[in-house]
């Protein structure tokens, strides 16, 4: 959201959980109205909090997220709406927490190597005996809470995108058109 100037009050609103997030989790073929609640969602909670909500800079986050993630990527790539709850990873990158772990485990931020191999060694082994504790019931599988969609009226305005299609505009750096063509696609892949 940053890569179209979006200002961080209103990435924090729409990264809000209960608001963008919900598109994730609701049945896809209810992507299309969750897409209209959700615009209304973060414009109705920047009103209450009197932050300007930009309508040509949601409007190209919009197209964006158009192109790439309904029409690039089909739906059921990145929607968990009807998977075992087990299945669904809790965090956005599954080794966070491994790198977290990982992190507060050693002494110093550079370790010898010595220091690095015994480090792994025991987070292995930990891992080993606590997956093996699981059927030998001498431990229980995390519960985690439902996820529970909201529910998205069927009849739903969609009043966020009323001026025409705007283009779509990059930061510019200065350089060379063809130097920005490639940082451009390169962008676009940290993205995904």
């Amino acid at each position: 959201m940053k890569r179209f100037l979006i200002p961080e009050e209103v990435c924090s609103i729409a990264m809000t959980r209960g608001v963008l997030d919900m598109l994730t989790v609701m049945e896809q073929s209810l992507i299309e109205n969750g897409i209209k609640w959700v615009k209304r969602e973060i414009r109705q909670r920047c009103d209450a909090a009197g932050i300007e909500y930009s309508k040509s800079k949601w409007r190209v986050f919009w197209d964006y997220f158009q192109r790439t993630w309904i029409e690039l990527y089909d739906v059921s790539v990145w929607n968990v709406a009807g998977l075992n709850n087990e299945l669904v990873a809790r965090t956005n990158n599954p080794l966070e927490r491994f790198n977290r772990e990982l992190n507060d485990r050693f002494p110093k931020p550079r370790p010898s190597m010595a220091t690095f191999v015994g480090v792994v060694k025991t987070l292995s082994a930990e891992y080993v005996q606590r997956v093996a504790d699981v059927p030998r019931g001498r431990a229980r599988r995390p519960v985690r809470e439902r996820i529970v969609p909201v529910d998205i009226p069927a009849d739903i305005a969609d009043d966020s995108d009323d001026d025409e299609p705007a283009a779509v505009e990059l930061i510019s750096d200065g350089s060379s058109d063809e130097e920005g063509q490639v940082e451009d696609e390169n962008e676009e892949e940290q993205l995904l």
